[in-house]
């Protein structure tokens, strides 16, 4: 029998000590399970694993409860919620409307978005651009380079070159009419949505949501897409996201970021549906299209007409942020977050230094930057290196961070 998830991310702690458990959780579902991939991605070197291979049998005679306790600090009771009654930790899936938006507070789902010719022809124009290519990034020191493929298009006079997620954008795809009609449709049911919906601090005002780059994603039949929470650089805090799912059906699965071990939710978009991530998503929520198992056959009617087994997700944000520091320590531009995982600090807005996901990131020469500003959002200029004006934010359901803040 194979371990557990909790039993390899606790050989994963004795191995890479200095490392977060949430970090090694996120690698250790990217690598699909494999101690082996993780340690070789983090360090190229196996052989430390054999040295804790002797602790197999003794945490096979633990339960799953008795080794989550161990991984949490004494002050940090696991919440009732983690780990509904039943679930036994797999996914809950979620199919209808009703299902999706009533277990996930900041989504709302919308079936049948376009018209069926627009969706169609969308879908053609993902699958037959010959510019989509993989997505390249570094971890831990080592470039990374996805298995499926992204094209932005934009809609501004510049859009030739852009700047994503803190690197330079070559041969940005223009605007199409079909694009553009797709727009004015994601637009105003974005919009009415965030009409009917209580406004967060940080978010833009319903009606002031527009579009101006689309991010498209195709994944193929070996495709996927690891757990990770979009970056609020650019787009800013309290982000609304807009995600059209075209072709085969994946699943989409969302989890709370805090704690490691919450419950996970499958959701089966459909074709032509959105799903909008509304604000505070990106903060409490973490999401992934995770791979298909290898030996699933997959039923013939659900094999799409168009695309086959290929899904075609473009993704619609509002850019609300012009002005981001750079760090003071190598003057590399910064990248906004959310601090989550310790509950004295859960909340604060930050910026840190974006050097590290490139290739000049210094993390195997020991060099790595860790340039840190403190963010004062929708002021001039957005940082400050007072703690006490730290822009700050917490869900309203976060009682366990309110509790220790107080």
């Amino acid at each position: 029998m194979s371990d557990t998830t909790e039993e390899k991310l606790a050989k994963l702690v004795t191995l890479f000590p200095d490392y977060e458990k949430e970090a090694l959780l996120d690698i250790l579902v990217s690598c699909n399970g494999s101690i082996r991939e993780v340690t070789l991605l983090i360090d190229g070197d196996y052989s430390k694993l054999k040295e804790i291979e002797s602790q197999r049998k003794r945490l096979k005679t633990k339960s799953q409860q008795t080794l989550l306790s161990c991984f949490s600090s004494p002050s940090s009771a696991i919440s009732a919620r983690t780990l509904p009654r039943g679930s036994n930790g797999k996914p809950i899936n979620l199919y209808t409307k009703s299902e999706i938006e009533s277990s996930l507070r900041y989504c709302t789902y919308h079936p049948n978005i376009f018209p069926d010719q627009l969706a169609d022809s969308l879908l053609k124009m993902g699958l037959e651009d010959d510019a989509a290519a993989p997505n390249e990034f570094y971890l831990f020191g080592n470039k990374c380079v996805s298995n499926h493929k992204t094209r932005i298009y934009s809609n501004q006079p510049n859009g030739s070159s852009m700047n994503y997620n803190g690197k330079k954008v070559k041969n940005v795809g223009a605007y199409t009419d079909e694009l553009a009609m797709a727009q004015v449709i994601i637009e105003e049911t974005v919009n009415t949505a965030l009409g009917k919906r209580k406004v967060l601090p940080f978010q833009v005002k319903p009606g002031d949501w527009n579009v101006q780059t689309v991010l498209c994603n195709i994944y193929g039949r070996e495709s996927n897409l690891d757990w990770h929470s979009d970056r609020l650089t650019h787009i800013g805090a309290h982000a609304v996201i807009a995600s059209v799912s075209l072709g085969f059906s994946r699943e989409f699965r969302v989890r709370k970021v805090y704690p490691t071990n919450s419950q996970v939710y499958s959701i089966h978009p459909s074709h032509n549906s959105l799903i909008i991530m509304h604000a505070g998503f990106q903060e409490e929520y973490k999401h992934c299209v995770p791979f298909l198992p290898k030996r699933r056959a997959i039923p013939a009617d659900e094999i799409h007409p168009l695309s086959g087994t290929s899904r075609v997700n473009l993704t619609y944000r509002n850019y609300t942020m012009s002005q981001n520091p750079t760090c003071e320590k190598c003057g590399y531009p910064m990248e906004l977050r959310r601090a989550f995982k310790d509950s004295k600090n859960r909340g604060k807005y930050l910026w840190q230094c974006a050097k590290s996901y490139t290739d000049q990131n210094g993390f195997k020469e020991g060099n790595e930057c860790r340039g840190m500003r403190f963010a004062r959002l929708n002021c001039d200029p957005p940082y400050t290196n007072d703690e006490r004006l730290c822009s700050t934010w917490l869900a309203d359901d976060d009682y366990e961070a309110k509790q220790i803040q107080q």
